[in-house]
């Protein structure tokens, strides 16, 4: 869900236009991410593209590994575009199952559209003027994650629904939290590379709409 490096030390304080610096450029490179993996979604709906359930995991941990590698040089852009390219390829098989599987799908996408960008929008503002310290979440936030991804591959096999349902939930939370983290870590100097910074945010946005797609399939979802 993340790819950024993991910082346990509090974020140092770092000059005013620095900071807004990595911010601007965070949000510029963000809005671009977001489009393109938009655009390949839209695509990849029209086309019936597919990304089977180890493909997409190995692919979560590859691309972690390689913009983490690159984040310093150009190549860390092009891994970014692919990163958002390959997010946009599951979002769009998301969005086709629930336009296939309920009567209501177009109003389900676009409601978990809506409700994304409001939390999104809404966890960013609180996380850059609160007082409150979220740097201690970091170690909670990655042990969930961890969690979370081995109950997944566990109820691959199991295929238990309930298990899916709780797994989602978690997921929008630990999403949330992310959210919450990586924008205090940029503006409070602790997160100076905008290139993990952006990833980090595109990839929490993506995981945020596909599960609050799947949980309002789940509760409002007509057949």
């Amino acid at each position: 869900m993340n790819q950024q490096v993991i910082r346990t030390a509090r974020a140092s304080a770092l000059p005013t236009v620095t900071v807004n610096r990595v911010l601007r450029n965070t949000y510029a490179l963000l809005s671009m991410l977001f489009l393109f993996g938009a655009g390949t979604a839209w695509l990849a709906m029209n086309q019936g593209w597919y990304i089977g359930f180890w493909p997409f995991l190995i692919g979560i941990f590859a691309f972690s590994f390689a913009i983490n590698a690159a984040r310093n040089s150009a190549w860390g852009l092009v891994v970014g575009f692919a990163f958002s390219g390959f997010l946009g390829v599951v979002t769009g098989a998301n969005v086709n199952f629930a336009l296939a599987a309920y009567s209501n799908g177009g109003l389900l996408v676009v409601s978990a559209f809506a409700l994304t960008a409001v939390m999104f929008v809404a966890l960013s503002a609180y996380a850059m003027v609160t007082k409150r310290d979220f740097s201690g979440w970091v170690g909670f936030l990655t042990v969930g994650t961890l969690a979370v991804v081995g109950a997944f591959v566990l109820n691959y096999f199991l295929q238990v629904p309930a298990l899916w349902l709780a797994l989602s939930t978690m997921i929008v939370l630990l999403a949330c939290g992310w959210i919450l983290w990586q924008t205090q870590m940029i503006v409070r100097g602790g997160q100076t590379n905008y290139i993990l910074a952006a990833t980090g945010l595109l990839a929490d946005i993506f995981v945020l709409f596909n599960n609050l797609l799947s949980l309002l399939g789940f509760g409002f979802g007509e057949d």
